[in-house]
């Protein structure tokens, strides 16, 4: 009982801070950031109810590992479970979640990753978002990172270059085994008048 009410502090903490930190923006960068600001409460609304879902079965699931992120509404569930069954259990309560246009369930089956493997994951996560935040090439705002066992997913949208550019940065990471792209893509088109 006391687990889900750390997350559920977390998250408020979370909405809190990003709202503070937008408040200092004027202009067009304030509509922009409003809207940006209402995706990312409404992201986080998201994980929240996912993983409500989930303690709510506390009990049953924890002999395992998961990890619920969400952006702009598509839910990355990662992790480690200890059987098919429970994977399948997992995403079929997820699936209930309001609001969620797709799904991506990396979870494998595999007992809990280590204090340690989770303490080098999130260092993984903290490097590979560092330079995504360094490259003048992208919009690091755009993208999540997330680490399970030396995987990294990253979410997001992008342009193509811009995605292929965020997955070479990860690749050269130190610790990434592996990269899954979860983009959605923005095809700009020029027409002739």
């Amino acid at each position: 009982m006391r687990e889900p009410l750390l997350h559920l502090l977390f998250m408020i903490l979370i909405v809190s801070v990003t709202g503070c930190v937008n408040i200092a923006t004027t202009g067009a960068q304030a509509i922009y950031n409003n809207h940006s600001i209402k995706k990312s409460i409404k992201d986080q609304y998201i994980t929240m109810q996912a993983y409500q879902k989930l303690y709510a079965r506390y009990k049953q699931f924890e002999d395992a590992n998961i990890s619920v992120a969400t952006f702009n509404r598509e839910i990355l569930i990662a992790g480690q479970v200890p059987t098919r069954s429970k994977r399948s259990k997992i995403e079929k309560l997820i699936k209930n979640v309001p609001d969620v246009k797709a799904i991506y369930n990396g979870m494998y089956i595999a007992a809990p990753a280590s204090n340690i493997v989770r303490l080098s994951d999130a260092w993984i996560t903290a490097k590979v978002k560092a330079k995504l935040i360094a490259s003048a090439d992208l919009d690091a705002t755009q993208i999540k990172v997330v680490t399970e066992n030396g995987t990294v997913y990253l979410m997001g949208i992008l342009l193509p270059e811009e995605a292929e550019e965020a997955v070479d940065l990860a690749r050269e990471t130190d610790g990434v085994q592996k990269v899954v792209r979860l983009f959605s893509y923005i095809k700009i088109s020029k027409t002739l008048a």
